[in-house]
């Protein structure tokens, strides 16, 4: 009669598919962007042409860890509340 109910896995099945998503799109943590930023400009290398990044993997925010379609997209991302939040929190 007692035991464990047939259905209490259920929940961890239902939301499991959410944590992969959610590890697919984590940007870098703040102390592999922060030792990027610390880097002098002499030692950045120019990013290099990916055909699988949006806009050839060229517009790049290393703040938030993502590639944009275009200069003007990527723009409008620098105006943007989350990138001016994770900005103050990388100076």
């Amino acid at each position: 009669m007692g035991g464990k109910c047939p259905h209490r896995k259920v929940k961890t099945r239902r939301y499991s598919h959410k944590k992969f998503r959610r590890s697919k799109f984590e940007a870098k943590g703040d102390d592999a962007v922060y030792e990027q930023l610390q880097k002098p400009d002499d030692q950045i290398k120019p990013l290099p042409l990916d055909e699988d990044l949006p806009g050839m993997g060229q517009y790049y925010c290393l703040h938030c860890d993502r590639y944009f379609q275009n200069v003007a997209v990527r723009d409008d991302h620098f105006k943007t509340k989350k990138h001016r939040k994770r900005y103050v929190s990388l100076a």
